[in-house]
């Protein structure tokens, strides 16, 4: 009898499965994790900030800090003088608006609201109302850059919205480490980038707004007040004049302005990251090492097929031995 290990059926069918399979475990033998950035807060100065602010959006404009805060019978938009903290300027919003993000475009302040899926439209000088964008759902953070405005939900997407008329232009998945990074929050928007709080984090994390990956983050837990009186880490506004940033955070007495300090690595690796960040947001490399194992199972397994002839129940032709027996799974309030 001739040996089904050198029958040319054998060795075609083993080089078609080479040729099918190369293209998969080439992908995920080459795959290579996102390098992400990390970085560190430099505060350069501290400044007075209400304690009695519910910061929900923030952004600088000539040198004048604007405000959005939240909280029903309590949302205001405001003017903040950013030497002494002092509020310039105040309007309410309706006692049944929740105010959220802020975004500056062509002279004019756009102040999302959380459920009342109405996105008011201010003069810049005069704080007068000039109109109003409607949307369907939440409405968390807002920015805007040469192009659109980018909105956050409270989910993992950013939605890319037409500075014209609110419009839905795209909707970018953010992802971190392979997985979706939910809660995302204030934004601050800086070219292709936009840099985001994620509610409960004392991370800043810069996403490419063309793929959605985070690229960079930022450990802004040695901002915090101390003690820590007020709520979470909220409010990112850039200062293009001065290239710095200013941090607040919800009911905190303070702001920060603040640059960034890389933080390096002998290795340059991430394994100092956070518990939490590692286990609760995954790691890419081992899924990239179970989906190899299962491809190269699965190669196994049909070459074993091929060679026994007429499958696994028939190992007597080719084998001269007997058959095996058969084989006898809060959100509540926004804080």
């Amino acid at each position: 009898m001739v040996s089904k290990f050198s029958s040319p059926k054998l060795l075609i069918t083993l080089v078609v499965m080479a040729v099918f399979f190369s293209p998969y475990f080439g992908s995920i033998i080459s795959a290579e994790p996102l390098e992400i950035n990390h970085y560190e807060v430099d505060i350069i100065q501290t400044v007075s900030h209400d304690d009695e602010a519910f910061t929900q959006g923030l952004l600088i404009h000539n040198g004048v800090l604007y405000e959005s805060t939240g909280r029903y019978n309590e949302s205001t938009l405001r003017e903040v003088n950013l030497t002494t903290g002092e509020v310039v300027n105040s309007i309410a919003l309706n006692n049944n608006e929740f105010g959220e993000g802020l975004a500056l475009y062509n002279g004019s302040l756009v102040q999302l609201t959380w459920k009342s899926e109405i996105a008011h439209i201010y003069d810049l000088e005069t704080f007068t109302e000039t109109g109003n964008f409607s949307y369907q759902g939440e409405g968390w953070g807002l920015c805007s850059n040469s192009a659109n405005f980018v909105m956050s939900d409270g989910s993992s997407n950013l939605t890319i919205r037409s500075h014209d008329n609110f419009s839905v232009v795209d909707t970018i998945a953010v992802s971190y480490n392979g997985s979706p990074l939910d809660n995302l929050n204030e934004l601050e928007c800086i070219g292709d980038y936009v840099f985001a709080n994620v509610w409960h984090w004392e991370w800043i994390f810069i996403i490419n707004l063309s793929s959605g990956e985070v690229v960079g983050t930022i450990d802004a837990a040695s901002i915090y007040p101390v003690p820590l009186t007020g709520g979470v880490l909220n409010g990112i506004a850039y200062d293009s004049d001065s290239e710095t940033f200013w941090l607040t955070g919800k009911w905190w007495p303070i702001i920060h302005q603040v640059t960034w300090v890389p933080v390096m690595d002998e290795d340059n690796s991430t394994s100092d990251l956070p518990e939490e960040v590692i286990d609760g947001l995954g790691n890419q490399d081992d899924m990239l090492e179970s989906s190899l194992m299962i491809l190269i199972s699965l190669l196994f397994a049909f070459a074993a097929f091929v060679l026994w002839g007429n499958g696994f129940g028939s190992l007597t032709r080719s084998r001269g031995v007997d058959n095996p027996p058969a084989a006898t799974k809060y959100r509540g309030d926004r804080e």
